[in-house]
């Protein structure tokens, strides 16, 4: 299981980091804001435990559940962060 959501999560910021890289041809500020969304990306990965998970998911859903929420947390963390940043610097 630990090898199977390994996998997932590099898969995953190997995804962000190539769309991070058509944003750079795009326009420098679409850029930079898509590496503010990485970085929030990273951040929204570590707290999802502690913010948006009630301890009955512990109890209900599989480990595999469990991480799938934390990738969507994390994924609309960084879309957000994304999406704000290009309205501000772009």
């Amino acid at each position: 299981m630990g090898c199977i959501t390994f996998v997932l999560l590099v898969l995953n910021i190997v995804a962000l980091v190539a769309i991070d890289i058509m944003f750079w041809a795009e326009s420098a500020a679409s850029g930079l804001a898509g590496v503010f969304g990485i970085i929030a990306f990273f951040i929204g990965y570590a707290l999802s435990v502690e913010v948006t998970i009630a301890p009955r998911d512990f109890w209900v859903n599989s480990a595999f559940g469990i991480f799938i929420k934390k990738l969507g947390v994390a994924n609309m963390t960084a879309f957000a962060v994304w999406f704000i940043g290009n309205l501000i610097i772009g």
